[in-house]
C-alpha cells in the first residue's frame, strides 16, 4: 500500500517538475528574443531590413549562409519584428520606426533599459544593506528610456494633452515661468519649450549625468537659451512665488523625499500658481489580475525605495495635505493627471 502511495506521489511530483519546467521556459521565451534581437540588432541585419531585401541578400552581406539567416528570419517574423512578403523581407512598420530613430527613440534605448532591469532583479532578494542602487549611468538609462525627443510626434502628442489643460496650457503661452522638478532627460520639458516659443523654464533633475544629458539635448532642441537646469536635490531649491506652473515627475522620487519635496514646490509657486503631476502607474490593487509586467515594475521601482502605483485621488490628496487647492484629476492622451492650485490671487 505504501509502495503504491509513494510510486503515486512519485509520479505527482515528477509531472509538477515538468510542468514548472514548462513555465519557465514560456518565460526564457522574451528572454531568447531579446539576444536574438539585440545580436541581430547589433550586427546590422535590422538596418539592413529597413528596406525589402531577399534572405540571399543578408546571407551575402553578412557572409552567413541562406538557411542561418532563414531561421533567424522565421523566428523575427512570428515575433513581429520582420514581415514576410512575396519574395522578401523587411522590418515591421512599428520596428522600423524603432530602428530607424527619426521618432527620437531608437532601439539601444529599450535594450538598454531591459539589461538595467534584468540586473535589478537579480538583486531584489538580497538584504536591503547588500543591495547596490543605480549610480549614475544606469539612472541616465532609465532616464532615456522614459524621455522621449522633441520631435513632430512628440509635439503632437503634448499638444493634446495642453488641450485638455486650458489654463495650464495659457500660462505656458504667457512665458510662465515653468519649474519641472525631476526633469529626467527633458522629454517633456524641452517638448513643452518648442511648443511654446515664449516660455522659460527651470529643470530640476538631482542626477548629474542626467543633468548633463538634458543639457545637450536643450542645445539641439534650440531652447537651451530659455532653459536652466540644475543638478540639484529638488529640496534644495529657494526660490520662493517664483513660478507661474510646476510640473513634478512624482513617480521617481523616493517615498522619504516627497513631502519635503511638494513643499519645495508650494514655496516656489506664485500664489495662485498651478501644480501638475500625473498618474503614471495605476495601483495594482485596481486592476482584476495585475499583470507579471505591471508586478515587476513594482518591483524595480520599490528597489528604487520609490512609491509605486499612487493613484490620481492619493496625488490629489498629497497635494491637499501640502496646502495646495482646487484639485482636478483630468483625463489625457498621457492617462489621468492632477492638476492643483497654490492659494491665492
Amino acid at each position: 500500500m505504501n509502495k503504491n502511495i509513494e510510486q503515486s506521489e512519485g509520479l505527482e511530483r515528477l509531472q509538477a517538475a515538468l510542468a514548472a519546467r514548462s513555465v519557465m521556459r514560456s518565460w526564457a521565451e522574451g528572454a531568447e528574443l531579446i539576444e536574438l534581437v539585440q545580436a541581430a540588432y547589433h550586427a546590422g541585419w535590422l538596418d539592413q531590413l529597413r528596406g525589402d531585401t531577399t534572405a540571399e541578400e543578408l546571407a551575402t552581406l553578412n557572409g552567413v549562409s541562406v538557411e542561418q539567416v532563414s531561421n533567424v528570419l522565421t523566428v523575427l517574423t512570428s515575433a513581429g519584428v520582420v514581415q514576410a512578403k512575396a519574395a522578401s523581407f523587411c522590418l515591421s512598420t512599428t520596428f522600423d520606426a524603432l530602428v530607424s530613430g527619426v521618432s527620437g527613440f531608437d532601439m539601444t534605448v529599450p535594450l538598454d533599459a531591459v539589461n538595467l532591469a534584468r540586473g535589478q532583479a537579480g538583486q531584489a532578494v538580497q538584504p536591503t544593506d547588500r543591495r547596490r542602487g543605480l549610480d549614475g549611468e544606469q539612472a541616465l538609462v532609465l532616464a532615456r528610456d522614459w524621455g522621449v525627443r522633441p520631435t513632430i510626434g512628440a509635439q503632437q502628442l503634448y499638444g493634446l494633452i495642453y488641450q485638455a489643460l486650458p489654463e495650464y496650457r495659457d500660462r505656458l503661452e504667457q512665458g510662465g515661468p515653468l519649474l519641472d522638478v525631476g526633469s529626467g532627460v527633458g522629454g517633456a520639458l524641452l517638448t513643452t519649450l518648442t511648443l511654446f516659443d515664449k516660455l522659460h523654464a527651470v529643470g530640476v533633475e538631482i542626477v548629474p549625468e542626467i543633468a548633463a544629458e538634458t543639457r545637450r539635448r536643450a542645445q539641439d532642441a534650440g531652447v537651451a537659451d530659455r532653459l536652466e537646469v540644475r543638478a540639484i536635490d529638488a529640496r534644495a531649491l529657494d526660490e520662493e512665488s517664483a513660478f507661474t506652473v510646476s510640473y513634478w515627475a512624482q513617480p521617481f522620487f523616493s517615498t522619504s523625499a516627497r513631502a519635503a519635496t511638494i513643499a519645495t514646490i508650494f514655496r516656489a509657486l506664485q500664489p495662485g500658481g498651478l501644480l501638475l503631476m500625473q498618474e503614471l502607474f495605476p495601483p495594482l490593487a485596481t486592476q482584476d489580475e495585475p499583470s507579471i509586467r505591471a508586478q515587476l515594475d513594482q518591483l524595480f521601482y520599490r528597489q528604487q525605495n520609490a512609491s509605486y502605483g499612487l493613484s490620481a485621488e492619493t496625488l490629489a490628496t498629497e497635494t491637499g495635505e501640502a496646502g495646495f487647492q482646487d484639485t482636478q484629476i483630468v483625463t489625457s492622451p498621457l492617462g489621468r493627471l492632477v492638476l492643483a492650485r497654490k492659494p491665492g490671487h
